[in-house]
């Protein structure tokens, strides 16, 4: 499915809905079975761009569900969960998906009873690099304690031999 379509901007929405007001004020003007029809499938493809929003996933969309079960896990303090949202050929500074899951890191999560938020999922922060690897820009915050860690994250999700797309 074309991102055009299963992820459409605000601007892609704008112009068919206008498209729509624009034939709904000449059917009301005129009042004839012409433009009756026009109003109909102006209608017709505004719904239909709304439907295939809301029923097909995009690889920004997906990406974004990962980055979100991601924190979730990371606050309900669950390794396994966290580690599913990675791609097996996951790599960052020579830590794998087990060295991931054996981390220290979620004991000091434990310790702190840290929670992580995300957020800022804007278009404008996702590129595309090819068909099979995608990459997403959003904010997150670890607060633990009365204190916060605030950073800026770039991360890239490929698309696994199951056709879903994890973190790499």
């Amino acid at each position: 499915m074309p991102t055009f379509l299963s992820d459409p901007s605000p601007t892609f929405y704008a112009l068919v809905a206008v498209a729509f007001l624009i034939a709904l004020a000449v059917w009301y003007r005129r009042r004839d079975r012409k433009t009756l029809l026009t109003v109909g499938i102006a209608g017709m493809l505004l719904m239909g761009l709304y439907l295939i929003d809301v029923a097909v996933e995009s690889p920004r969309e997906q990406a974004i569900r990962r980055v979100q079960i991601m924190a979730e896990a990371a606050t309900a303090r669950d390794p396994v969960r966290f580690v599913q949202q990675l791609s097996p050929t996951f790599n960052y500074n020579g830590a794998n998906r087990e060295k991931v899951r054996n981390s220290s890191i979620w004991e000091m999560i434990r310790q702190y009873n840290a929670r992580i938020v995300v957020w800022g999922f804007g278009q404008s922060d996702f590129l595309e690099h090819g068909d099979n690897e995608v990459e997403i820009g959003f904010y997150c915050k670890g607060e633990a304690n009365g204190g916060g860690m605030f950073r800026f994250v770039r991360a890239r999700f490929v698309r696994d031999p199951d056709d879903q797309f994890r973190m790499k």
